[in-house]
């Protein structure tokens, strides 16, 4: 049986617009235009269902360390 990555697509598709472009919010431009799979407004933003734990608890690893490799996306507390 071939595995096509529908799960992986499936899961982009959910994530699609979720967050504004980085590259629009610093330069006002985007390389991708309208093809970007980030928002280039607020009002592009789409609304995600978090997990009723979402953010509930410590970074471990940016207490320790004093920083994230996850940045903002991290699950966890900053």
């Amino acid at each position: 049986m071939e595995n096509t990555g529908g799960a992986q697509n499936n899961k982009k598709a959910n994530l699609y617009k979720t967050e504004l472009c980085r590259s629009y919010e610093e330069t006002g431009h985007c390389r991708y235009g309208s093809k970007c799979q980030f928002a280039h407004s607020e009002s592009e933003l789409r609304h995600v269902d978090r997990h009723p734990k979402y953010k509930t608890e410590m970074c471990k690893t940016f207490w320790e360390q004093g920083t994230c490799p996850y940045g903002k996306r991290c699950c966890f507390i900053h």
